[in-house]
């Protein structure tokens, strides 16, 4: 009996009792970094053991991304986690057996082009004025080749393993896990606060609550791409907006209510069972306007709460990125350049940001990198429509949500997870259109 249970529902028992298990390290450490590392330190351990001992990725996902959600706990870590280096070459090591064993090869996509550009543009970032001290600096550095070199392997490695509609299955239902593990934590920690405080706008939100925020606006799509839709997948998806509301990110309450209007609009749209149709337009009517209610309300009241600020350090980083670029017209600063630390001041073992999307590529990358992720863009939102009445459609309203709150935060300018589930997405949306057209990696194993 206990085998067949397994078999029937193993695949569930994993996802629950590791969402659960994430959730109990979460509140009853109390968000303690260093009660939180050990735990960390297991998880990598057990991705480790999956790369050497699975025949693919598909069960690595929620570990990883559950992974991410534990250590944005740990801010200003570095003299805890440094003591943990020994695991690099664990994991490398891990890595690099199951790329011997898997033998991937490399299915050239439409992004591939535009993510090499990137990647070039983000390694000349700063040359000819930037010091060679700056430039290989630790930090810099690992971020230079975890957004350079890095993104290409992850694109030859999950352009493979995303490449069967089971696969896809499996990675939609893992991003739906992350993030109601990530609304739980939230409520755990928050509403009690909003409670105290008569709402979500009333407290001090916690240090984490933009990295959470992000989680909840990439996840959020998914519930609503997962097989055979229903009233449950939309009402896990208004968990995570009100998680992302009540959790205090200034840019996620800005922008949550763009992201699930637009979400409502394509479900709406996309939705080709008569009955469930009709179910579903009463149901979106509602969300629709709250959703449109919230976003106005945070709008109008965008100064009131403190959204926008004429002294905000990211009013001022925006203004620094414009004269940054006129010192370097063709490279930019570099990653590597701490110049911005009289407005904004680096952790130990992270970069000095332009805290937003737009101004660190025009600052730190100059020309050079607005012409690759212009290009890099443009070809992601050609991808996008291109499968708007599909499933997959879901991958690209995730990175949607990424892309909204890297508007107001570093965003996609961290390797992990953000940057490397944007490429995942977008690997995804490939062979989705390839399968359209006879064009599918064969997977083997």
């Amino acid at each position: 009996m206990i085998l067949t249970v397994m078999s029937k529902y193993g695949q569930g028992l994993w996802r629950c009792g590791l969402c659960l298990s994430v959730f109990l390290v979460a509140v009853l450490t109390g968000g303690d970094t260093e009660r939180i590392a050990p735990f960390s330190v297991a998880l990598v351990l057990l991705l480790s053991l999956g790369l050497v001992f699975f025949k693919s990725a598909e069960y690595l996902t929620l570990p990883f991304l559950q992974l991410t959600l534990l250590v944005i706990f740990c801010y200003d870590s570095f003299t805890v986690f440094i003591r943990y280096v020994w695991l690099v070459p664990v994991a490398v090591l891990a890595l690099a057996v199951f790329l011997i064993k898997r033998r991937p090869p490399l299915f050239k996509g439409p992004t591939l082009l535009p993510l090499a550009a990137v990647s070039v543009a983000t390694l000349l970032g700063g040359v000819g004025l930037i010091s060679a001290a700056d430039y290989f600096r630790g930090a810099s550095l690992g971020f230079m080749l975890g957004l350079g070199p890095a993104l290409l392997l992850s694109y030859w490695i999950m352009k493979y393993e995303l490449a069967s509609p089971r696969s896809r299955d499996f990675f939609l239902l893992d991003l739906v896990c992350w993030g109601l593990t990530a609304a739980a934590v939230t409520f755990w920690y928050v509403v009690p606060l909003a409670v105290k405080h008569g709402g979500p706008f009333g407290f001090t939100e916690p240090q984490w609550s933009n990295n959470i925020s992000t989680m909840l606006m990439i996840a959020m799509p998914a519930t609503l791409a997962l097989k055979r839709r229903h009233v449950g997948h939309y009402l896990m998806l208004g968990v995570m907006f009100a998680a992302t509301m009540l959790v205090g990110s200034r840019g996620g309450q800005l922008l949550v209510g763009l992201e699930v209007i637009v979400c409502c609009f394509w479900a709406w749209r996309s939705e080709s069972d008569i009955i469930k149709r009709l179910w579903n337009r009463t149901y979106f009517l509602w969300v629709l306007m709250a959703a449109g209610y919230v976003f106005s309300l945070v709008v109008i009241n965008v100064v009131s709460l403190d959204l926008v600020s004429s002294d905000e350090p990211r009013a001022l980083l925006f203004l620094r990125s414009l004269e940054n670029i006129k010192e370097n017209w063709l490279f930019g600063m570099g990653l590597g350049y701490r110049g911005n630390a009289d407005i904004y001041s680096a952790k130990e073992g992270a970069i000095n940001w332009y805290h937003m999307m737009i101004p660190q590529i025009i600052g730190s990358l100059g020309l050079c990198g607005v012409a690759a992720w212009g290009y890099q863009l443009f070809v992601r939102a050609k991808l996008s429509l291109a499968v708007w009445k599909n499933r997959e459609f879901g991958f690209a309203l995730c990175y949607f949500g990424l892309f909204l709150m890297s508007q107001v935060n570093p965003g996609e300018f961290c390797p992990v997870p953000y940057a490397f589930l944007a490429v995942c997405f977008f690997a995804a949306i490939e062979n989705s259109i390839g399968e359209q057209h006879g064009k599918v990696p064969q997977v083997h194993g």
